[in-house]
């Protein structure tokens, strides 16, 4: 009798297992990686199809922002030549923006427009300008970098007794403008980015020279500048999304064709589940995954209707905390906010006069 009591509690140990695990599988999803064509920042006017990327910005001097920082000491007179980092910017990001159908052609300007000292701040070019250097160089807009300043730290430390620890640090900061005749206010873009190179293990000081100094200013000159091509043109984004899968037959089906990326298999599955499921999380899941499929496809319209009918769900079915609600409720700003972009980008891609 004693062993019967203990084989039924085992028996109901093991069916609470399976449901336990079921409702895990039944929460279970796949993340999945998309790539997203987003608009520019800037929308310019349909008649221009030419642009030229000129430098507008006064170099710095030597002496200015580097720093050397040895056991505690500061020394600031480190001299590091900022000579061409403002054509490095210009060149990539150039290069950057020529890669997008925008625009018929884009041009690099081989003047210098400022020998100044004025680094530190701006000189932005007036209209007259502008009209000037347009038709000077048969060009429909410019983008301008007014400037781009560097600021550099050499660090060496002991950080024990037997480990030199060295690091260079690379901050630059600068603005941009795109500017075209009949325009008054130009579009102003301001940037930061940084770069650190460490070394951790035993590496003499003497061996990061200034030479490697104006190397990592180059390689970020050249990172940054192709980076803001994106307030240009519009450009490829990639993001992550998910979708929902559970233990039935059909869902692993689903699932089967997702993985293998055959996206219009497994919405018919999801279609299907979704018109006969009762259980609210159940519908919810099958909803946000519908969602994800008519997102793919371009259909944000459709793709919000679905993400809409999951959220709507999750607010009746889960507490306001709950994880799965959060992620619906951000995925259904996601969409929203894609149908806006998505806007802006016909936009800009309609048909040059």
């Amino acid at each position: 009798m004693k062993c019967c009591k203990v084989i039924k509690r085992s028996s109901c140990l093991s069916v609470a297992l399976f449901i336990a695990l079921s409702f895990c599988s039944c929460l279970s999803y796949r993340m999945v990686g998309i790539e997203m064509y987003q608009p520019a920042s800037i929308t310019f006017s349909p008649e221009i199809r030419t642009v030229m990327i000129v430098n507008n910005a006064a170099q710095q001097p030597d002496d200015y922002g580097h720093q050397f920082i040895y056991f505690q000491h500061k020394d600031s007179t480190l001299s590091v030549s900022a000579d061409s980092m403002a054509y490095y910017f210009c060149r990539s990001l150039g290069g950057a923006i020529a890669e997008s159908p925008l625009f018929d052609d884009v041009r690099l300007c081989d003047d210098t427009l400022r020998h100044d000292s004025l680094f530190y701040i701006t000189q932005p070019l007036t209209v007259r300008d502008v009209e000037s250097l347009c038709e000077q160089y048969d060009v429909d807009a410019l983008i301008t970098l007014d400037k781009i300043v560097f600021k550099t730290v050499l660090v060496c430390e002991d950080k024990n007794t037997y480990i030199d620890w060295n690091m260079l640090n690379v901050e630059v900061t600068g603005e941009l403008k795109a500017l075209w005749p009949g325009k008054n206010i130009a579009h102003t873009i301001p940037f930061i980015d940084s770069l650190v190179w460490a070394v951790d293990y035993y590496h003499p000081a003497e061996t990061f020279t200034v030479h490697d100094l104006q190397s990592c200013m180059r390689y970020l000159s050249e990172h940054t500048g192709h980076n803001m091509h994106m307030h240009f043109v519009p450009y490829w984004l990639s993001s992550k999304r998910w979708y929902y899968t559970s233990v039935s037959s059909d869902w692993k089906r689903a699932t089967a064709y997702a993985v293998v990326e055959k996206w219009e298999q497994a919405a018919e599955i999801w279609q299907s589940l979704y018109h006969k499921t009762t259980p609210k999380n159940q519908k919810a899941r099958l909803a946000s995954n519908l969602a994800l499929f008519h997102e793919m496809k371009g259909d944000f319209p459709k793709a919000i209707e679905y993400a809409d009918q999951a959220h709507t769900i999750f607010q009746e079915i889960t507490v306001e905390d709950d994880m799965y609600r959060k992620m619906q409720k951000s995925y259904l700003e996601i969409l929203n906010k894609r149908l806006e972009d998505e806007r802006v980008l016909t936009e800009q891609l309609r048909e040059k006069k």
